[in-house]
C-alpha cells in the first residue's frame, strides 16, 4: 500500500492533461484573458515569455489566476498548431500524496510523459513542463527528500528543448530552490500574478470597452514622445497631457459607466471580481461567502506558505497585522515603536520579518516616508480592496451609504495601481526593477505616493473628496519645490467637477480623473 504512493501522480497524469485527448474542448476558461496573459503569451510574436529562459516562475497569492494563465497558455499554444502532447502539467496541491517522496514522482511522471505522450509527436521542436504549487514540494526541513529544484536541474539538462513553468506564492520560494542546486541566474525568471486591476476587471464585464477604438491603452504613457518620461526628460506636460486627453475622449461618452464600475470594483476587489469572471451580473451577487471564502484563503497562505521566515515566532502576528490595516485602512500613518508596543516584539521583528513576509506574499505593504532614512511611521496597504472588506466584515451596501469609506477604499487601490504603474513604466525604460512607492509629509499636507523613474521623483496626490483638492495641490507644489520634480499628478474623484477633465493646473500638475489614471496603470 505505502509503495503505490511513489505512483500517485504518474497514475493521474492523463487526468491532469485532458487535452492530450480532448484537445482544446478539454478546457473550461473565463471569456477573456487578464492583460498578464498578454505579457506572458505574447500573441502577435512568434515566441512567448514562457521560452526566454529554461524556468519561468510565476509568483503570486492564492486566487490570484496563476493556474488559470498556465491553462490559458496550453489552449493558445494548442489552437497556433502545437500539439497538444508537447505540455505537460503537474499539479503538486491537487492531492498531498504528490507531495510524498515528490524528487522521485516528478521524475517518474515525467519520464512517463517523455516515452508515452510526447513519443508521439514526430520531432517536436519543444515542449513544456508546467508545474503548479511547487513551493508545496521545496521540503526545507526534510534532509533525505530533494526539493523540486534537484529533479528539475537534471530535466533541464537532459533535453536542450524542455522549458519549464513553475508556480509559487512567493518569488524567494522559487529563487532560494533554484539557487540551492546552482541554477544560474540567466537561466530563470519570475513574474509576479497580482489580484485583477480595475483596466482587466472593466474589460470583462464590459467587453465592448475593449474594441480599438475605446481601448484605453497605457503604452504611450510608458514610452515614447508623449510618454511620462519624455515629459520629464523635456521638463514640459504639453504632449503628455494631449495624450491623456486623447485617451479621455475614447471613452468621454462612457465615463459614467466606467465610474458605477469603478465603485463596485472596489467593493469587491481583483481576488473575488477574478474567480467570479462574469457571473458578476450586479454589486448584489457579491455575497457574503465571497468574502468568507477570501478570509479563508487569506488564512491558509499565512499558515502554510509564508516563505522562508523562520525567525516568525508567531504566525497569528501576520494575521492580526492585516486586520490592523483593514481597519486602518491607510488614513493614518503608524508609528513604529506603536506596533512595537501592540504586538509585543522588537522593531526589527516589524521591519525585518512581518512586512517583508506579507509583501512577499502580496498581502500587504508597509510604505515609509521619501527621502526619510529613519523613518518613523509606516503605512500599512492591503493588495486588494475587496480583502479589506473581507477582514472588516463590511459589504457592498455599506460601502455604498459611505461616501468616506468608499475614498478609504479608493486610497488603498490607487496605491496598488501606483505600483504596477511604476514597474510599468521603469520597465519600458528597461529597468525591470521591483517599483519602490513612498509617501511623503510636510506642514502644508501630504503627498499620498511618490515613486521614480531614472532617480527623479513622481508624485501624486489623490484628492477623491472635493474637499481634500486644496490641500493636495499645495503639497504637490510644496513637493516639487523640495525636490525639483517636473511632473505631478492630481487624482480627481468623479464628484469634484472641473471646466476640463485634463488639465495642468500648475505649471507641470497634472491633474486628470481617477478612474483614468486606474486605467492607464
Amino acid at each position: 500500500m505505502v509503495d503505490d504512493v511513489d505512483d500517485a501522480l504518474l497514475r493521474a497524469l492523463h487526468d491532469h492533461n485532458p487535452w492530450w485527448e480532448d484537445g482544446t474542448a478539454a478546457f473550461s476558461l473565463p471569456a477573456r484573458q487578464k492583460s498578464d496573459f498578454y505579457h506572458l503569451v505574447r500573441p502577435d510574436d512568434p515566441d512567448t515569455q514562457f521560452e526566454d529562459q529554461s524556468v519561468l516562475g510565476l509568483v503570486g497569492r492564492r486566487g490570484a489566476g496563476k493556474t488559470t494563465l498556465l491553462h490559458q497558455f496550453v489552449h493558445h499554444q494548442i489552437e497556433a498548431g502545437y500539439a497538444p502532447e508537447q505540455f505537460c502539467y503537474l499539479p503538486f496541491a491537487a492531492d498531498p500524496l504528490y507531495q510524498l517522496n515528490s524528487d522521485d514522482q516528478l521524475t517518474r511522471a515525467v519520464r512517463h510523459y517523455e516515452t508515452r505522450i510526447l513519443g508521439r509527436v514526430d520531432e517536436p521542436d519543444s515542449h513544456f513542463l508546467l508545474l503548479d504549487d511547487v513551493h508545496r514540494i521545496e521540503h526545507q526541513n526534510k534532509p533525505t527528500i530533494n526539493g523540486w529544484g534537484t529533479p528539475l536541474k537534471q530535466l533541464l539538462a537532459d533535453d536542450d528543448a524542455r522549458h519549464v513553468a513553475v508556480t509559487a506564492s512567493a518569488s524567494l520560494q522559487v529563487e532560494r530552490e533554484l539557487d540551492r542546486v546552482g541554477l544560474p541566474k540567466e537561466d530563470y525568471d519570475t513574474q509576479p500574478i497580482l489580484p485583477e486591476k480595475f483596466r482587466d476587471y472593466l474589460y470583462s464585464i464590459q467587453p465592448e470597452l475593449e474594441e480599438p477604438d475605446r481601448r484605453v491603452s497605457p503604452t504611450s504613457i510608458r514610452d515614447g514622445p508623449n510618454s511620462l518620461p519624455a515629459a520629464i526628460d523635456s521638463k514640459s506636460v504639453d504632449a503628455l497631457v494631449d495624450e491623456l486627453r486623447a485617451k479621455h475622449e475614447q471613452v468621454e461618452d462612457q465615463a459614467r459607466l466606467v465610474r458605477s464600475k469603478l465603485v463596485r470594483y472596489l467593493a469587491t476587489g481583483g481576488i473575488v471580481a477574478y474567480d467570479r469572471d462574469d457571473d458578476l451580473a450586479d454589486e448584489t451577487d457579491v455575497t457574503d461567502a465571497d468574502f468568507e471564502r477570501l478570509r479563508q484563503e487569506t488564512r491558509h497562505a499565512l499558515y502554510q506558505e509564508v516563505p522562508g521566515f523562520e525567525t516568525i515566532k508567531t504566525i497569528d502576528d501576520l494575521e492580526r497585522l492585516c486586520a490592523l490595516a483593514a481597519r486602518n485602512r491607510a488614513r493614518d500613518a503608524i508609528r513604529f515603536q506603536g506596533l512595537v508596543e501592540l504586538f509585543d516584539v522588537d522593531r526589527r521583528t516589524i521591519t525585518d520579518s512581518y512586512l517583508p513576509a506579507l509583501d512577499e506574499l502580496y498581502l500587504l505593504s508597509g510604505i515609509t516616508e521619501y527621502d526619510n532614512r529613519r523613518p518613523r511611521s509606516v503605512r500599512l496597504y492591503l493588495r486588494d480592496t475587496g480583502l479589506v472588506n473581507a477582514l472588516t466584515g463590511d459589504d457592498w451596501a455599506t460601502m455604498r451609504d459611505d461616501f468616506d469609506r468608499e475614498a478609504d477604499l479608493a486610497r488603498i487601490a490607487a496605491f496598488d495601481h501606483t505600483m504596477r504603474f511604476a514597474y510599468g513604466i521603469n520597465a519600458a525604460q528597461g529597468q525591470d526593477v521591483t517599483p519602490s512607492v513612498e509617501y511623503w509629509q510636510t506642514r502644508h499636507g501630504e503627498v499620498d505616493y511618490v515613486f521614480e523613474i531614472d532617480d527623479t521623483p513622481v508624485p501624486i496626490g489623490l484628492a477623491y473628496k472635493p474637499r481634500d483638492r486644496e490641500d493636495a495641490l499645495t503639497a504637490l507644489e510644496a513637493f516639487r519645490a523640495e525636490y525639483d520634480a517636473p511632473v505631478a499628478f492630481l487624482l480627481r474623484g468623479d464628484a469634484s467637477r472641473r471646466p476640463e477633465p485634463i488639465e495642468d493646473v500648475q505649471d507641470g500638475i497634472v491633474e486628470l480623473p481617477y478612474w483614468l489614471y486606474l486605467l492607464l496603470c
